[in-house]
């Protein structure tokens, strides 16, 4: 039976039963980056601290989300399809810890660096020969992917593949160009550390939106762009903390339940379609600081599971 999407004014759909299904309300994950500079404990820590597990990103030993692509300072590279790029630096790690304590809903979280804003990297001052290579760009992420994927799947897992583009807030992009990446996937994903286009959001209609909901909130636009994001059957990924900043699970809270009235939603009713995570990733702040993070993510899921997260709102 297709689930309902409990969002008010919306006509229950229809929909195919997806892998996402299985996730609990109100998930918690990481948007991708860690400050470990040792991949067996960051592969230990995102099993451990995490509802849905996720091939931690290293700035320690990769350089940023451009360079770990890219391999070289992107004004100085010439880049190919060939361009070899070997597994995560955590890669190997995460797999057997996966191994010794896979999930029991069984998905787990991929992230690559968009082609739209790899392409803006190699090309910042044209826009129009960055559009092309961004579909060329696509498909090579999208062959390097796939390997991630069918290695998650040949161990029974579904690989949830999260697309970080925040040159979205400065160029321009046909939903097209996720195409390639979209196919190689169960599910796949969005992730907007940046003013959200929500137009293009709701053309290219990822599976999960994950979104900087610390940077302004929700507008109106927005509002109406998540209840039509939730009502078609689609997950929000709630950046409810900003990990850069002393906040805490009072800040999360609070934030939650603004945007949350502002779309007219309950925890009750969005909490089977939702995630929550930080703002960003935490790969440039200290292991302390991630620790306090996932403490305050998990607080708030509890919170929201319960139904007490709307008695946070009036004490943060």
């Amino acid at each position: 039976m297709a689930r309902s999407t409990g969002v008010p004014g919306a006509r229950a759909q229809r929909r195919p039963a997806t892998v996402l299904d299985a996730l609990p309300a109100w998930a918690t994950t990481g948007v991708g980056s860690l400050p470990h500079t040792f991949p067996e404990h960051a592969a230990a820590h995102v099993l451990g601290e995490y509802d849905v597990p996720f091939c931690p990103q290293l700035p320690r030993l990769e350089g940023d989300m451009v360079r770990e692509w890219l391999g070289a300072d992107p004004a100085d590279c010439a880049w190919s399809p060939e361009r070899d790029r070997e597994r995560p630096a955590a890669w190997d790690a995460f797999l057997a810890a996966l191994a010794r304590r896979p999930p029991e809903h069984r998905v787990v979280k991929l992230q690559v660096t968009g082609p739209v804003t790899l392409a803006r990297a190699l090309e910042p001052d044209a826009a129009r020969a960055a559009r092309p290579l961004a579909r060329e760009i696509a498909t090579w992420l999208a062959a390097n992917a796939a390997g991630q994927v069918e290695a998650l799947r040949a161990r029974g897992l579904h690989a949830l593949l999260v697309v970080d583009e925040p040159a979205l807030a400065a160029r321009a992009a046909a939903p097209e160009v996720w195409e390639p990446l979209r196919a190689v996937a169960p599910a796949w994903g969005l992730h907007l550390c940046c003013a959200v286009p929500w137009g293009l959001v709701e053309r290219a209609a990822p599976d999960v939106l994950s979104f900087d909901l610390a940077r302004g909130g929700l507008d109106r636009r927005g509002a109406h762009a998540v209840r039509a994001h939730l009502a078609r059957g689609g997950r929000v990924a709630w950046g409810v903390l900003a990990a850069h900043r002393p906040e805490r699970a009072a800040h999360a809270a609070w934030r939650l339940c603004a945007a949350l009235a502002r779309a007219g939603l309950s925890a009750a009713t969005a909490g089977p379609s939702s995630l929550l995570t930080a703002s960003c990733g935490t790969g440039r702040l200290s292991p302390r600081r991630e620790a306090e993070v996932t403490a305050a993510l998990c607080s708030v899921a509890t919170s929201a599971r319960h139904g007490a997260v709307r008695d946070v709102r009036g004490r943060a």
